[in-house]
C-alpha cells in the first residue's frame, strides 16, 4: 500500500520519529528539609522560598507523623507510621533508670524510597542531626552520606549536647560541602539528594546569623526567625545551582520534620496537656511546609488544602520517578493532584495519623473531615486519660474543646494506630558503658552493673 497524502506522510514520519525516540531520562531530585520549621515560617520569614512555592506547588494542609524528628524522618522516607517502621525513642522505667533516654532503631527491611532508588540513582546525603546518625540503618540508604563533621555522634542515646553541636553544622557548611561534592562529579545517572538543615532548631553558639538569646531551649523568636531569613538563603542558593546543574530536569522539594511553639502559645487554650513542646499532636508542633519549587517538572503553579501526611512523600515521589511503590504503606501518592487532577474521593475521605510514644509521653491524633482528635495515654498502665476534639477549620489554634467522646470515629483512630498492612520490629540496644558509668556516678546503679558493661 502507498501513502500518498502529504499530510497522512508526515503523521506517520512524526509517529515512527515518535516510536524511535529513546524515552526522557527521570529527573533529579534533591529534597531540602529544613528542622523544626513550622508551616506558617515560610511566609513570615522566609521570602525567596515562599515566591518559588507560590509559583510551584504547595501543600499547605501536610502534617508529620511524629512531633519529633527521628520518627517523623523515617515516615517521610519509607511511607510508614512510626509504629509501623520501629524508629522511635523508649519510655522512663523506675525500676531501671538507665532506661528513658535511648532511642530503638528500626530494620533493614524497612523500604525507604533512598535505598529504592539506589538501584538506578546516586543518592547523596548531607545530614545535621544526631538522630540519624550512623547508629542506625538510615544512612546505609545512601551512596555518600556526611554527617561527620556537621554533628557529633550520641549513639542510640538523646540529651547529651556537648557531644553532638558543632560549630559546623550551619547551612553554608554544609552547602559548602555539598558543592564540593557535585563540583567533583561528573554527572551521569539520576541523581537524589537529601539535605537536613539544623539552623532554625538551634542551639545558635557560633551561629552566621544574628541572634539575641542563645538558650535554644527556651523559645526565641527572634532568633527563631532569624535562622529562617539565613536558611531561606541558603536554600535558594541550592536551588540555583542545582537548577542549572540538571537544565531544569529537577524535582526541588522543601519541607520539615515537625515544628515549635512561638512566644506564649504553650499557655494557650484550655487544657495545657494539648500543647507540650515537641511531645504533643498540637498544630504547632505537627503543619509542616510542603512545597515543590519551579522547574521543568513542576511548569505551572498548583496550591493545595488537601489533608494529607507526610507519609505520602514516599509513595509520591516512587510513582513520579517510574518506581514500583511498595504495598502496605500507609501513605498515598498525591502525584496526580501535583499534575492538576482532582483529588479522588478516597484521598478527600481519608484521615491522617500522629504518633507521639516516648521519653513519658503518649499520645496520637487523627486529622479527619476538619476535625482533629487528640488521645493522651498514661504511659504507666497504657490507658486512655484523656480525648479531645477541635474544630481545625473553626478553630485552627485549637484552643476550645469542642467535645470528648468520639463516637464512631474511635475505630477509624484505632486502626489507624495500628500495626497496618506492613510493620517492622523496633528495636533497643544494649546501653552505653558511658551511660551506665554516669549513672552509677550519680548513685543511680549499684556496683552490679560492672558485671553488665
Amino acid at each position: 500500500m502507498r501513502l500518498q497524502n502529504p499530510a497522512c506522510l508526515a503523521l506517520l514520519c512524526l509517529a515512527l520519529g515518535a516510536c524511535s525516540e529513546e524515552p526522557a531520562p527521570p529527573p533529579h531530585v534533591v529534597l531540602v528539609l529544613v528542622d523544626q520549621l513550622r508551616e506558617d515560617a515560610v511566609e513570615r520569614w522566609m521570602p525567596g522560598t515562599q515566591a518559588l512555592g507560590e509559583a510551584g506547588v504547595r501543600f499547605t494542609q501536610m502534617r508529620s507523623a511524629a512531633p519529633w524528628t527521628y520518627p517523623s524522618v523515617i515516615s517521610l522516607f519509607s511511607g510508614l507510621y512510626p509504629q509501623q517502621h520501629g524508629a522511635d525513642g523508649q519510655h522512663p522505667d523506675p525500676a531501671d533508670p538507665a532506661k528513658g533516654k535511648q532511642l530503638s532503631t528500626f530494620e533493614e527491611g524497612v523500604p525507604l524510597f533512598s535505598r529504592i532508588l539506589n538501584s538506578s540513582y546516586h543518592t547523596a546525603g548531607f545530614v545535621t542531626n544526631p538522630f540519624l546518625h550512623d547508629w542506625n540503618p538510615f544512612h546505609s540508604s545512601f551512596d555518600h552520606y556526611v554527617v561527620d563533621p556537621f554533628i557529633g555522634s550520641q549513639g542510640d542515646q538523646r540529651g547529651n549536647p556537648d557531644e553532638v553541636w558543632t560549630a559546623d553544622m550551619f547551612a553554608d557548611d554544609v552547602n559548602r560541602e555539598v558543592l564540593a561534592h557535585f563540583g567533583a562529579r561528573e554527572l551521569g545517572e539520576p541523581e537524589f539528594t537529601y539535605v537536613h538543615y539544623i539552623d532554625v532548631h538551634g542551639p545558635w553558639t557560633g551561629a552566621p546569623f544574628e541572634v539575641a538569646d542563645l538558650d535554644y531551649k527556651k523559645t526565641n523568636q527572634e532568633a527563631y526567625a532569624s535562622a529562617a531569613r539565613y536558611t531561606d538563603q541558603k536554600i535558594l542558593e541550592l536551588y540555583r545551582y542545582f537548577l542549572e546543574r540538571y537544565d531544569g530536569e529537577l524535582i526541588f522539594i522543601v519541607t520539615s520534620d515537625h515544628g515549635q511553639e512561638l512566644g506564649q502559645e504553650l499557655l494557650e487554650g484550655q487544657d495545657q496537656r494539648a500543647r507540650g513542646r515537641k511531645n504533643t499532636p498540637h498544630e504547632f508542633n505537627t503543619r509542616i511546609p510542603f512545597l515543590i519549587l519551579p522547574s521543568k517538572e513542576v511548569p505551572r503553579a498548583l496550591h493545595s488544602e488537601l489533608s494529607c501526611s507526610n507519609v505520602d512523600v514516599a509513595p509520591t515521589l516512587l510513582e513520579w520517578l517510574g518506581f514500583p511503590v511498595p504495598g502496605g504503606l500507609a501513605g498515598r501518592s498525591l502525584l496526580g493532584v501535583i499534575r492538576g487532577e482532582e483529588p479522588s474521593k478516597e484521598l478527600l475521605e481519608r484521615p491522617t495519623y500522629t504518633l507521639m510514644n516516648a521519653f513519658g509521653k503518649s499520645n496520637d491524633c487523627m486529622v479527619f473531615r476538619g476535625k482533629k482528635l487528640v488521645r493522651h495515654r498514661d504511659v504507666a498502665s497504657g490507658e486512655v486519660a484523656a480525648r479531645w476534639i477541635f474544630d481545625l477549620e473553626q478553630d485552627p489554634r485549637e484552643l476550645i474543646i469542642q467535645g470528648t467522646e468520639f463516637g464512631a470515629a474511635e475505630p477509624l483512630l484505632e486502626s489507624l494506630a495500628g500495626p497496618g498492612e506492613l510493620s517492622f520490629e523496633k528495636h533497643f540496644g544494649e546501653q552505653s558503658a558511658k551511660l551506665i558509668e554516669g549513672l552509677q556516678g550519680l548513685g543511680y546503679i549499684g556496683d552490679e552493673a560492672e558485671d553488665e558493661k
